[in-house]
């Protein structure tokens, strides 16, 4: 790949492997911004103006503006740490800039976390637990090999009103977007036909899962999500309309709500969760505050509707926004807030980041001593698993998400009239390498962006193969999702596969939206 900077009409472009760094002097300040665009074009970017500053115990003492006495610091850090790490820097006590930390030569543990795993990150995120809720499906794939696909994510399009700098998805391409037609199909398939299927082909394990749930094997949940913005897709309403004549619980991610769009329409939503950017990255927030943008008032006010939040902690925090996260929870009538760090980091950083952020948490008073919310606030503890752990859990090769859920994103549909199914929506942030070997030595950074060639299962116009054809590994996850960020659903469901006694199999009651494990 290449590495090498280019002058051009006096602003320095840098480029460092798959971006395009450009630096863009802020007026009157000495402060620089930097830009960082993909090299697939699809017009996205992300800007930076501060970085994370941390002591050689890997403690955040702040943040410091890009500026001239230190770009050439960090475009080198960059260089060899990535565009998500390459924007740490670290501090001795003296204040002089350390080029190494002995810490992230070590394995570090989760442990070192103050963290409680508490009903409501059971609930709304994916740690397993809602698995068991769905027990037939494991014992059906057990005996038979066939997988049962209750719940799936698609994202529509892939156009988005903010730039934040932790994007996962910025080597996008704003023209991949499916059809409505397209969009019905791949439902029915899913909904109608595997129902069929499975009624047919398998009427013993259809009518355990029935009996447990009032329903045939099919798709139970579907998320929408999108470019960060699923509700700009152009068919967004018309096909929220049709959704709302099945029996499928509806999710929503989204970071905001176009005012075109009629909000009558979210009453079809079983929850909805609004992404909090960085508010320097979404123009269309009044005055620059995430708290002042518009939510429709039938959003807060439906009882039925669980409204919540979702924060990524980074370089771009500080206490105001965070209190105004909590206040926002509370006027907006929210039935959590989840906050996370950078899913892009690798496993160390990532892990010293989420120990930061806890502690952060407990001095705001929103967690205790031991992690547990004291406010609607939760800290989901979700870092990248090890090579160890994924020869454990993987000893077959055989992801065992694939089995239960898929995820269509619209990379490459502009250009092939067709897009892949992924078995997860986090294969864009997988940082890989052995970092507490060698702190030096260079990770295989996060895409940013779905690979078909690496990552994906089915074409999503063949989808039903997901669930008539015995299920296979269409990549071994050993070698191309060793960092996993879902290894603990991986493990519960092969725990499942494996169960002897499935009758003996109980969901916690307290657990909601079952539909979405």
């Amino acid at each position: 790949m290449q590495n090498k900077d280019i002058n051009i009409q006096n602003k320095t472009k840098h480029e460092i492997d798959d971006y395009f760094i450009i630096e863009n002097e802020i007026p009157n300040s000495g402060n620089i911004k930097l830009r960082i665009i993909h090299k697939t074009g699809g017009k996205h970017f992300a800007e930076h103006s501060k970085v994370q500053v941390l002591n050689t115990n890997f403690e955040s003492i702040g943040t410091e503006s890009i500026n001239k006495n230190n770009i050439n610091l960090i475009i080198n850090t960059i260089r060899s740490k990535g565009i998500t790490e390459g924007l740490f820097v670290i501090k001795d006590k003296d204040g002089n800039y350390e080029k190494k930390i002995s810490i992230l030569n070590k394995k570090i543990s989760p442990n070192i976390v103050r963290h409680s795993l508490t009903n409501s990150e059971s609930s709304f995120t994916a740690t397993g637990e809602k698995l068991n809720g769905h027990w037939p499906i494991f014992e059906k794939y057990k005996d038979t090999g066939y997988g049962s696909i209750i719940r799936a994510t698609m994202t529509l399009h892939q156009v988005c009103s903010s730039r934040c700098q932790f994007c996962s998805t910025i080597g996008r391409n704003k023209k991949d977007s499916t059809t409505l037609e397209e969009s019905k199909n791949f439902i029915n398939k899913l909904y109608f036909d595997q129902g069929e299927f499975n009624k047919k082909n398998f009427p013993e394990y259809n009518e355990k899962y029935k009996k447990l749930t009032g329903s045939d094997i099919k798709l139970r949940g579907l998320i929408l999500s999108g470019g960060g913005q699923p509700n700009l897709w152009p068919h967004f309403t018309e096909f929220i309309e049709w959704l709302s004549n099945k029996d499928i619980s509806l999710g929503l991610i989204t970071n905001g709500f176009p005012k075109k769009i009629d909000e009558k329409i979210y009453q079809y939503f079983d929850w909805i969760r609004i992404s909090i950017t960085p508010e320097n990255a979404s123009s269309f927030y009044p005055e620059g505050k995430f708290n002042l943008q518009y939510v429709p008032k039938n959003i807060i006010d439906d009882p039925s509707i669980s409204l919540g939040l979702s924060y990524v902690y980074g370089p771009w925090t500080n206490d105001d926004i965070l209190k105004r996260i909590h206040k926002a929870s509370v006027e907006w009538k929210c039935e959590y807030v989840r906050v996370l760090t950078d899913c892009n980091l690798s496993r160390n950083y990532q892990i010293l980041s989420h120990r930061d952020l806890s502690n952060k948490l407990y001095s705001l008073g929103y967690i205790d001593d031991k992690g547990n919310p004291n406010t609607k606030i939760f800290h989901q503890l979700k870092y990248h698993g090890t090579k160890q752990e994924a020869n454990e859990i993987w000893d077959t090769g055989q992801c065992f998400l694939q089995t239960f859920n898929t995820f269509w994103d619209t990379t490459g549909h502009e250009e092939n009239g067709y897009s892949y199914c992924y078995p997860c929506d986090s294969v864009t942030v997988l940082a890989e390498g052995e970092q507490e070997q060698d702190y030096n030595a260079k990770n295989i950074f996060s895409e940013r962006k779905f690979n078909y060639h690496k990552w994906g299962t089915v074409k999503n116009t063949e989808v039903e193969k997901l669930f008539t054809e015995k299920v296979k590994a269409y990549f071994d996850p050993r070698d191309n999702c060793s960092a996993c960020l879902f290894q603990r659903n991986n493990r519960v469901a092969k725990d499942l596969i494996n169960s002897t006694n499935f009758q003996g199999i109980k969901l916690d009651k307290k657990i909601k939206h079952v539909n979405f494990p």
